[in-house]
């Protein structure tokens, strides 16, 4: 039953992760920009984690920790849409299962399986049927950082929950301590504040971040690390999904085959356990 539950705060989590996509280029239409909605994205959802949160558990060295790795996955993340584009770079993010596999291996001795290396290779071949192309070394590396980032902060943010940490508290480290790193890269390119991206950020901090995240840390606490991230993969999934009936995008063949695949691979590895 746990892990039952655990599947579905994953698929939550992965869903609401999914819908940022739509509700960006609805704020681009408003008058929002990127940078706007990130810097308010980080403001919202430090104000509402601050409130809530548990402020002696900030103090510790290891929500430091968490603030730093998190603000620097928000950036390698950022910067690489900006240089490779949306498809490469989510194509790339996703390598981060391999990377969750030998962190969880250091830091928990999660086992290490064929298992895992199969189903987390299974998502970057459905999710490149979405890109078909080949990256230059530049775009390659700075992928491949996003996607090392990325792992790092799911395997770090077990790594506090195993020590005593809660869901909330480590979303409260998160943002508050990403904080001042998001604002000293972001604020410089943030000169125009408006409407559009208010609601854009607000929309990305409550279901963005808060309650996602939420949902994946509650359910990567009991699901293995690399299971839980291969999951996690569903998010291009029903973003694609979502963008045929609300913005008019036609389904390709390859982009079809590459929902099944993820989804398979998903239920596949959760079943397996």
């Amino acid at each position: 039953m746990r892990l039952n539950r655990a599947f579905y705060d994953l698929v939550g989590a992965s869903v609401l992760w999914g819908t940022i996509g739509i509700a960006v280029q609805e704020a681009y239409r408003v008058g929002a920009n990127s940078f706007g909605i990130v810097l308010f994205r980080t403001l919202f959802s430090c104000l509402i984690l601050l409130y809530g949160g548990n402020r002696k558990i900030l103090l510790r060295w290891e929500s430091a920790v968490m603030g730093i790795i998190t603000g620097a996955f928000y950036e390698i993340y950022a910067f690489t849409i900006i240089l490779d584009g949306a498809p490469l770079s989510s194509f790339l993010l996703y390598t981060a299962p391999l990377f969750v596999i030998l962190f969880s291996f250091v830091l928990f001795r999660e086992e290490l399986s064929l298992r895992k290396v199969m189903g987390s290779v299974i998502v970057i071949v459905a999710l490149y049927f979405d890109y078909l192309g080949t990256p230059t070394p530049v775009e390659l590396m700075w992928g491949i950082l996003s996607g090392m980032s990325y792992a790092a902060l799911i395997s770090f943010s077990k790594f506090l929950q195993l020590r005593g940490f809660s869901g909330w508290d480590v979303l409260s480290a998160q943002s508050v301590w990403s904080l001042p790193l998001s604002l000293v890269v972001i604020l410089p390119f943030s000169r125009s504040v408006s409407l559009g991206s208010v609601a854009g950020g607000l929309y990305m901090a409550v279901f963005g971040t808060i309650i996602p995240y939420y949902l994946f840390y509650r359910g990567i606490k009991i699901m293995d690390s690399a299971i839980a991230t291969v999951i996690s993969a569903l998010e291009p999934v029903v973003t694609t999904l979502l963008a045929y009936p609300l913005l008019g995008q036609i389904l390709t063949p390859l982009q079809i085959l590459s929902a099944a695949l993820i989804l398979a691979s998903s239920i596949w590895l959760s079943v397996s356990r």
